[in-house]
């Protein structure tokens, strides 16, 4: 555990406590998961050969609310729902599960402050979302 994970802990302790944020342990398993359900370029999904993907860059740095609104915006067009993984690709090394897109959300503003490619990933990895270090966001359904 790091002190990025501990901070984590400690902010979202009651989601914790009551179980509605579960630390489900090593996040290399759901990334080999996730390039099984997408195509990768490097360590990336290479959102291009994601049919319909949505991909949105910012000129500014990294800005947190552009992200939160980009995620609201999908989760409400697409009417995402359901257990929701969360992983980060470097200063986090655990994966989070939500038992609800409500709880992901709340906890959103926190998880994306680390600095690190955050991935945000739906039921059976139907869906995924993304938010660079460098600002780039980006969703898409998992190909068929």
């Amino acid at each position: 555990m790091n002190s990025y994970e501990d901070d984590l802990r400690n902010i979202l302790k009651a989601e914790f406590d009551s179980g509605d944020l579960r630390d489900i342990g090593d996040a290399t398993g759901v990334f080999e998961l996730l390039c099984k359900a997408y195509p990768v370029v490097g360590s990336r999904i290479d959102w291009t050969q994601v049919a319909d993907s949505i991909e949105k860059t910012e000129e500014e740095p990294l800005q947190l609310a552009q992200f939160a609104e980009f995620f609201d915006q999908l989760c409400s067009k697409f009417c995402l729902a359901g257990t929701i993984l969360y992983a980060g690709d470097s200063a986090t090394d655990f994966a989070l599960e939500s038992c609800s897109l409500e709880v992901m959300r709340r906890a959103l503003p926190h998880l994306i402050e680390i600095p690190q490619h955050h991935y945000f990933i739906g039921p059976g990895y139907s869906w995924c979302m993304c938010l660079t270090m460098e600002g780039d966001m980006a969703f898409g359904f998992a190909p068929l």
